[in-house]
């Protein structure tokens, strides 16, 4: 998987600078692994499909950090978001969609895992 890749996807999707992205570079990393993780050994290489999951997922995580540090209204029973909600189904449904087309589906459902 080609991390430069991943990174210039996740500032499109993102609409941060260069500058900016920067600060997120990990994202893309962790996502990355998370995503190799994810799928058999025989599904790697597709044409640029796991560089877009990658980057869909480092959105997701993006979107779901600057909701909660940003001070968005987050209510954990019947999940409510506030103003950001769109916004986070958005990044959600890009993230899933990208991993439909990787035939792949998420672990778990908690996006944010430990990774020791």
């Amino acid at each position: 998987m080609d991390k430069d890749r991943v990174i210039e996807l996740f500032a499109t999707l993102s609409g941060l600078s260069e500058d900016e992205v920067g600060e997120y570079r990990y994202l893309c990393g962790i996502s990355m692994a998370e995503i190799s993780r994810m799928l058999p050994e025989n599904a790697h290489g597709c044409g640029g499909r796991e560089e877009y999951a990658a980057a869909a997922l480092a959105y997701y995580r993006y979107v779901l950090w600057s909701v909660t540090e940003c001070g968005g209204n987050i209510k954990v029973g019947d999940v409510s978001v506030g103003s950001e909600s769109k916004r986070l189904e958005y990044a959600e449904r890009i993230w899933k969609e990208a991993l439909s087309q990787l035939g792949a589906e998420p672990n778990d459902s908690f996006v944010f895992r430990s990774f020791t």
